[in-house]
């Protein structure tokens, strides 16, 4: 596995590579370090790696299970516990979250034990591996599936522990990018993964079944978006587009101005409209709302930026659209929602529009229509649209390594015909049935002069 230093040493690199040399730069990259990341010789080595730890378990009781440290990354890679219930049905499942998430994922009744150890910040730190190897050297585990790419095996393993990475997946993922009829979001192939791993020394007793990943929802974060969504008058008689202008990366956000012209298409719809305040890029709504035209900025509700992020994502389930991109809400709104207690019903029919810059959209985005993409957990279309690039190439999968010092991640973007797939999406939508008034009696009714 290559280490975090060695990573920040070859991103920092190729980064340097398509400031300097934009299109000549990414055809270079694209042709030397791809064919290396998707080496099948390594993928074969790595997976005979992977066979000879798993046939030295003894017993799969007690499994730990480690994603990476995002919010979207412990929504998303949740599949890591569907795909080990598919083998091991009494399994007792450890999953590691990032804190803020945690409610999302605590009430999967694939999970038998909710473990919140990451807490903000780009990279896991050094507490978050100290208290993971502690995790696995007093925890028993039978086995450690590692999903995350800046932790390194050694750094947490304990003698009688077994490890998967899926860092030794990665040259599938990479082949997989040139083969259109694959699904290679990072979701699925976390699943795959797993189910393909475990296949060398086990029997499934579930079928290969994975329409996606599901959100929990407790009564009061229900409640609660409940209360907002009535405040701000969200029905079913108007449509609503919900938008989120942020992202943690330069590289996966929208330009400020084509968001602000996006906005203002969206803004001249028959449609009410919530805004995110912003959290990594703090007012960006706000900045936003300021480029309108007075009579469109009355039309923008603008969300609180300290709504809990439980209730922020049971209020997206009001939406008609969320549009956003490549980001944690993102992976929220394209998850089926769930209530905990199975008193409160979700919709379940919000369509997802992402936005991608840096990133590969197949990788992360949710779309309908495309080849080798996921589709969303919701009973609606996704779309995922790509920006115009001259840059862009393999190395952009870790933006998180990413030090460019131009960023050309979406040097074109056509408005237009975003605006164009949200309009038709509204104007697909069913005609709320108005309800009948009462004839009026006889002594109550207008004659005519």
């Amino acid at each position: 596995m290559i280490s975090s230093k060695a990573q920040e040493i070859l991103f920092a690199g190729t980064s340097q590579i398509t400031t300097h040399f934009p299109r000549a730069g990414s055809q270079f990259l694209n042709a030397t370090v791809k064919p290396l990341l998707g080496s099948a010789e390594i993928g074969k080595f790595l997976a005979w790696n992977n066979r000879r730890a798993l046939k030295k378990v003894k017993k799969f009781e007690k499994i730990l299970v480690i994603p990476d440290t995002h919010i979207g990354d412990t929504v998303m890679m949740q599949a890591a516990s569907t795909a080990l219930r598919d083998y091991f049905p009494a399994a007792d499942i450890h999953y590691v979250t990032n804190r803020v998430a945690t409610p999302l994922v605590d009430g999967n009744p694939e999970i038998s034990k909710i473990i919140p150890v990451f807490a903000g910040g780009l990279f896991p730190s050094q507490g978050n591996i100290d208290t993971l190897r502690d995790l696995t050297q007093t925890g028993h585990y039978d086995l450690c599936i590692n999903l995350c790419a800046f932790i390194e095996n050694k750094s947490l393993k304990a003698d009688q522990t077994a490890f998967l990475n899926l860092v030794s997946h990665t040259p599938q993922i990479v082949r997989n990018e040139d083969d259109p009829t694959k699904i290679n979001h990072f979701l699925y192939q976390c699943y795959r993964f797993i189910r393909d791993s475990l296949s060398t020394v086990a029997q499934p007793v579930r079928p290969d079944d994975l329409p996606g990943v599901c959100t929990t929802y407790s009564d009061e974060a229900i409640e609660q978006a409940r209360h907002i969504a009535s405040q701000m008058t969200l029905n079913s008689s108007t449509p609503v587009i919900m938008i989120n202008p942020d992202t943690a990366s330069p590289f996966t956000l929208l330009p400020f101005e084509r968001q602000a012209e996006l906005l203002q298409n969206i803004a001249r719809m028959e449609a009410k409209i919530l805004l995110g305040a912003g959290h990594n890029n703090p007012g960006i709504g706000e900045r936003l709302v300021q480029t309108l035209p007075s009579t469109l900025q009355q039309k923008i509700q603008i969300i609180h930026p300290d709504l809990p992020l439980d209730v922020y994502s049971a209020l997206i389930d009001y939406a008609d659209v969320f549009v956003t991109g490549d980001t944690g809400p993102m992976h929220i709104a394209a998850s089926k929602k769930v209530s905990k207690s199975g008193k409160f019903p979700f919709r379940n029919r919000t369509s997802v529009l992402s936005i991608f810059g840096a990133t590969p959209p197949r990788m992360s985005g949710y779309d309908s229509f495309q080849a080798g993409y996921l589709p969303p957990h919701q009973d609606a279309p996704a779309w995922s649209y790509t920006a115009g690039s001259p840059c862009r190439n393999i190395t952009c999968l870790n933006k998180m390594f990413k030090t460019c010092g131009t960023v050309r991640c979406f040097e074109t973007v056509n408005t237009d015909y975003l605006t164009g797939l949200i309009s038709n999406r509204l104007s697909e939508l069913p005609v709320p049935v108005k309800k009948k008034r009462a004839p009026l009696k006889a002594e109550h009714r207008i004659s005519s002069p």
